[in-house]
């Protein structure tokens, strides 16, 4: 029902759309009203013609309730309403306001009217339990009994010993150190009470003798009405202070009673929102089952089917921690949640209902929380699924909870993971754990049914999980990574190999293209996991260009491999590099299975980073190398480098370009830090750090540097920032000046031949999937592993024609051990055209030694040595009749082993 406009209501009325949940507290302006409801909502009608209604103003009134849902999720203690405007407070002491702002009563600094909530930013972290509010200005009380107050001060209302406006909350210092316990506002007065004195402060207009000190003028400053009010002379007697439009009122009893606690004030009526606490779990557990179930029901579905509620549960009391809320600090107490769960736990019907009624309220959440405070939900839930997860199936609550995450506009998420990273690391790693179960349980599914909604859901799941992953990057790996990983995405490559074997061309195709959009997803694949998907996405381009009969051979001479390499590069265009490379070398027989191309790219990065090549910067310190500053060389020699880095990538060979980790980064896009500087150049990374770490300031200014850096390709001098050479190293801008002489190293020095390189790389490898690593694995892939285990290699070769307990194999492994380190390099060179580990490490990797017939080798001291098959890893050993013999041949063979390689 709605009131008809302009009539008047000679008898009281019941509203009917307040009716869902009871009113715990109302508030009137002069043309509008508020209401607070049990369930934490907060109504609003009347007059909007300042936009005190909260909403906008082209809506100039309303004449039923209207739920402002721009405060949805706020736990709010207490509201109150001025002339033509509103004010809220939260649990935590975050004050709202909205309205008319003539005379700056909103707090916010300005005099600008405002149709919505906004936060008085100078109030945080205040403490506020109380508000009040005046005509055209506003009081709040803090828990320790500070008053501030702002808005219109004509009349001395402010209490700040002037007749001035205020636009900001400012503290009324004549009442600083009394610990007020109770304020209250009049139209143009305000009136506060101490009660542990007894002492009644009144100060603004007192025209109509509204102050109570038997005159009838105005007050700027509080002065107490002891001496005229008998009743407080004696402390405690005052229960309650009132302030009508121009009326003062004061209820007491002859009975002392100041039991004043944090939001159980005299000012209010004790009526709260429905938060939990241990009186109420208590009365839920206790209660009879048949007799109050449907009161008990009642009672926990408004508690947990709203956020606000919610949010204003298991807050951090001690030490008023729940107060300090803010972007990083969101005042739970997590363990509160745990110690609830483990009090209903006996009492599935109380489980079950809180169950449902989360469900209900991660339905309701919006996607714009005005706060902090309204984002503990999203950190409180998790925390009941994981403990519920014991006793119910919670996938679908945590498909609500994600959705709402994900709903959640851009700069509420970054807070909400700001509020997940300052949270302590084991209840990080619930939330991470919680999501890693579900994505399991995910994969699962769609490998049984393949169908849209269970990839949605899949897809959702590992999106929550991927912000989570970045989030613990971004605060430099809380938890380590292999807490993200999700083993169970192997069942899709499993589902992929079995359709090829069935020849099901349709259900390989299906689960491809599923397997393919999983990239955005990094956080869920290990690096071998990441590897396999890199070269899933290489096949897919590799077949079509071989259907398209596409072809890529590169035919170079031993003796002048950089040039014919650069020569092939700058005649291929990009769909060349598509295809599979076929390396030929000149004058010698072989077909490339892999094992020509990893020695073509052996042989052509040594050139390519050899000093005498004079391409890169060489770094003495760290045998690694750099760019040399942009126009040092004008040649397209860096775009070529990084197509030979992206070719030796894309077609599965190592290359050791003695880059650091730093090159990695940027193709990546993450800048270089001091830790880069360290591994390119551990002597500047030195003198870096310890400038940064010196204590006294003369050893600095000792030092007698400026923002400048000399180039030591040509002597010339750059400088680091604007006037560089004029702005001398302090230690006040120390670590500006680090951080501008890094940037400059790796980044704004070798701009364009980092970019030329960087273009090269991505035309050389044509497979985008690259971008899924990280870049100590991106490093790792193309560098190759330098963790020889040679006792792993032993126990992982197979044989062929030979078993473990031969003769000549027990005799190969003893000359292969009494190897020097640089000669068993030399073999995995001479057996695979590198002496890197593919990434996995030893572990993974195996070749096959295979027996090789002739009449009596040991004869013939220039024939019969050891071959290898560099495409299959295959060692052909014949049978020597000694060790001795194998011994020479061996090492004969790794001496000269380009001669002996059947590629």
């Amino acid at each position: 029902m709605r009131f008809p406009k302009k009539s008047k209501t000679v008898c009281p009325r019941l509203i009917p759309n307040l009716q869902a949940a009871p009113i715990i507290q109302i508030a009137c302006g002069r043309h509008h009203s508020l209401a607070l409801s049990q369930d934490g909502k907060l109504f609003s009608w009347g007059s909007n013609t300042f936009g005190q209604l909260g909403i906008t103003k082209e809506t100039a009134s309303l004449s039923s309730p209207h739920h402002l849902v721009s405060l949805e999720g706020i736990p709010l203690a207490q509201i109150s309403a001025g002339g033509a405007h509103s004010v809220a407070v939260s649990l935590s002491g975050t004050v709202f306001t909205w309205g008319r702002n003539n005379a700056g009563q909103l707090g916010l600094g300005s005099t600008e009217d405002e149709c919505s909530p906004n936060i008085v930013k100078s109030l945080e972290s205040k403490k506020t339990i109380f508000v009040s509010c005046g005509e055209e200005h506003t009081a709040i009380l803090t828990k320790d009994g500070m008053v501030f107050t702002f808005g219109a001060g004509g009349y001395g209302q402010l209490g700040h010993n002037s007749s001035r406006n205020e636009l900001k909350p400012r503290l009324v210092a004549e009442l600083l150190g009394v610990q007020v316990s109770q304020i209250a506002c009049g139209w143009y007065h305000t009136i506060a009470y101490v009660c542990t004195t007894g002492n009644l402060y009144m100060f603004g207009c007192g025209l109509q003798g509204q102050l109570g000190n038997r005159k009838r003028c105005n007050q700027l400053v509080p002065l107490t009405t002891k001496k005229y009010i008998r009743f407080c002379k004696v402390p405690n007697l005052i229960k309650r202070i009132h302030a009508g439009g121009n009326q003062s009122m004061i209820i007491y009893s002859e009975v002392e009673n100041c039991s004043i606690s944090e939001g159980q004030f005299a000012n209010s009526t004790g009526k709260r929102i429905a938060i939990l606490n241990d009186t109420t779990v208590q009365k839920w557990i206790t209660s009879p089952c048949d007799k109050k179930k449907n009161k008990r029901k009642r009672e926990i579905d408004i508690t947990f089917s709203s956020a606000s509620c919610l949010n204003g549960s298991f807050l951090e009391t001690s030490n008023d921690q729940h107060f300090k809320t803010s972007p990083v600090e969101l005042g739970v107490d997590m363990s509160a949640v745990n110690r609830f769960i483990g009090k209903v736990k006996q009492c599935p019907y109380i489980l079950n209902q809180v169950k449902k009624s989360v469900k209900k309220m991660l339905e309701s959440l919006t996607d714009s929380p005005i706060c902090a405070e309204a984002l503990r939900v999203y950190l409180i839930v998790p925390e009941l699924l994981r403990l519920l997860n014991e006793e119910y199936d919670i996938s679908l609550l945590t498909d609500l909870l994600s959705n709402a995450i994900l709903q959640l506009k851009k700069d509420k998420r970054k807070m909400f993971v700001s509020l997940l990273i300052a949270f302590p690391t084991s209840y990080f790693m619930m939330f991470v754990n919680l999501y890693q179960r579900v994505s399991k349980q995910c994969f699962e599914k769609t490998v049984d049914e393949c169908s849209e909604n269970n990839v949605n859901q899949l897809k959702m799941t590992l999106q929550i999980l991927q912000i989570l992953y970045q989030a613990n990057l971004d605060a430099g790996l809380k938890i380590q990574e292999h807490n993200f990983y999700v083993p169970e995405v192997a069942f899709i490559f499993q589902v992929m190999c079995r359709s090829i074997i069935l020849g099901n061309r349709n259900t390989l195709l299906k689960y491809l293209d599923l397997l393919l959009s999983l990239k955005v997803f990094p956080c869920i694949f290990d690096t071998g996991g990441k590897v396999q998907m890199f070269l899933t996405d290489r096949t897919a381009i590799t077949s079509k260009m071989m259907i398209e009969g596409m072809d890529n051979s590169l035919p170079v001479r031993r003796e002048n491999i950089l040039q014919d390499a650069f020569h092939f590069l700058r005649r291929s265009s990009p769909n060349n590099f598509q295809a599979p490379l076929q390396v030929s070398f000149s004058r010698e027989q072989g077909i490339d299975q892999g094992g020509l191309s990893q020695e073509f790219f052996t042989l052509v990065t040594k050139e390519l980073c050899a000093p005498e090549a004079n391409i890169f910067k060489h770094y003495e310190d760290s045998r690694l190398i750099w760019f040399h500053e942009d126009g040092y060389r004008t040649g397209d020699e860096y775009h070529l480098a990084g197509e030979i880095c992206g070719l030796a990538l894309y077609n599965k060979c190592m290359a050791d370009f003695h880059f650091p980790l730093a090159l990695y980064k940027k193709l990546l896009n993450i800048r270089p830090a001091l830790e880069d500087m360290h591994e390119l150049s551990p002597t500047e990374g030195r003198c870096l750090q310890g400038l940064l770490d010196e204590e006294y300031d003369e050893v600095i200014d000792g030092m007698m540097l400026d923002f400048t850096k000399l180039n030591t390709n040509d002597g010339s001098v750059a400088e680091l920032i604007p006037d560089g050479e004029a702005t001398p190293v302090t230690r006040h801008n120390r670590k500006q000046y680090v951080d501008a002489y890094v940037d400059y190293v790796f980044n704004s020095s070798v701009k364009k031949n980092f970019e030329d390189f960087a273009n090269g790389f991505k035309k050389g490898c044509s497979a985008d999937m690259w971008t899924i690593f990280v870049p100590v694995e991106l490093m790792a892939v193309i560098h190759g592993n330098t963790a020889y285990d040679w006792e792993q290699l032993e126990k992982n070769v197979k044989y062929r024609g030979y078993d473990v307990s031969s003769e000549v194999i027990k005799n190969f492994w003893t000359a292969f051990h009494g190897l020097s380190e640089e000669m068993k390099k030399r073999f995995l060179a001479f057996l695979t055209g590198s002496d890197r580990i593919p990434v996995g490490g030893m572990e993974k990797f195996t070749f096959t030694i295979c027996y090789k017939e002739h009449l009596d080798p040991d004869l013939h001291p220039d024939f019969f040595y050891p071959s290898a098959n560099t495409c299959t890893h295959i060692l052909s050993l014949p049978c020597y009749s000694s060790i001795e013999a194998l011994r020479i041949k061996l090492q004969h063979a790794l001496q000269f082993y380009e001669e002996f390689g059947l590629a």
